[in-house]
């Protein structure tokens, strides 16, 4: 009698499907730019870190982000990303 392989961990996760910060555009009254900006502050970057990454500076990321908590309604760079994190695991 053949016993079936064990699951492993790593293979669930192989299939499950990466959203992005499109996913984000989407699903949030932001540009294509603040769907990037935020995208990265989900993942806990520093401006600086974000700056790097989309190569622009740090104030041009920190103008995304006002932008990003007018048109969500939040306050700050925390609630902004717990609204993204929702998004993207979901």
């Amino acid at each position: 009698m053949q016993s079936k392989q064990p699951i492993h961990l790593l293979r669930i996760i192989e299939n499950k499907t990466q959203k992005t910060a499109l996913d984000l555009q989407q699903n949030l009254p932001i540009t294509k730019r603040e769907s990037e900006v935020l995208y990265w502050v989900s993942y806990g970057k520093t401006s600086w870190e974000i700056s790097q990454i989309l190569e622009m500076s740090p104030r041009t990321v920190n103008k995304h982000l006002e932008q990003i908590y007018k048109k969500l309604g939040v306050d700050n760079r925390t609630s902004a990303a717990a609204i993204s994190i929702r998004i993207l695991e979901n």
